[in-house]
């Protein structure tokens, strides 16, 4: 059955636009002519982040990327993180076209880093956390706002106790930290930390790729 549209191809992008990456996707299976329109740019133009262009042309992906037509764009940043100029990864979430950072590792503020004796930069994509059986605090906050709910976790407990950290597919080791909601309309700089200072033994064995900002979904039921 072919579905005849009666609205100016300028509604439809519009109206398509103000729905979802997945509704898009489906609506362009319902005729030809709701394939050329859902598929459009004018229609994907609205699914990317505003900054799209900022952050690929402040990465290290080459600039023949803000050529593709805006689907592909939009899957290949959902498929492809790019990797900033500071170290910091960047992609789409495929579902809604939210936001999702990795900051790295060499952006973290992290006490002593420059001294030798206490952090040495190396790359072990293999590695494991360490802090065996020691039980740290996780904090995520918004600046400006209440202290966050402060949770105590061992990233690396002994075999009799549940294991709190979970295996990615890709080898690491990775721990939530917490939840924030930013409601306001201006930027807020967001605070995490990681914390041992109860215990003075010098600490080993923590390897930290990075930390991950994960859109949430909504349950709309």
């Amino acid at each position: 059955m072919e579905i005849t549209k009666v609205l100016p191809d300028d509604c439809i992008s519009l109206i398509i636009s103000l729905t979802s990456p997945r509704d898009a996707c489906r609506m362009a299976l319902l005729s030809h002519a709701f394939n050329s329109i859902a598929d459009s740019n004018a229609v994907w133009q609205m699914f990317l982040p505003l900054d799209y262009i900022h952050i690929i042309s402040n990465s290290s992906s080459p600039p023949s990327l803000l050529s593709l037509p805006k689907k592909d764009l939009y899957f290949t940043l959902c498929y492809h993180p790019i990797l900033s100029h500071n170290g910091d990864m960047f992609q789409l979430e495929k579902e809604s076209g939210k936001k999702w950072y990795m900051v790295g590792a060499r952006a973290l503020s992290i006490q002593w880093v420059d001294t030798p004796r206490h952090w040495t930069w190396i790359s072990l994509p293999d590695s494991r956390y360490g802090f065996r059986h020691t039980p740290v605090e996780l904090d995520v906050s918004i600046e400006g706002t209440a202290a966050g709910e402060v949770r105590s976790v061992i990233l690396d407990p002994p075999r009799n106790m549940p294991q709190q950290a979970k295996e990615r597919v890709d080898g690491w080791l990775e721990i939530e930290m917490g939840e924030f909601f930013n409601g306001f309309e201006n930027d807020r700089t967001v605070e995490f930390s990681l914390r041992e200072d109860h215990d003075d033994q010098p600490k080993r064995g923590l390897i930290v790729q990075g930390i991950e900002l994960r859109p949430k979904h909504k349950n709309n039921r």
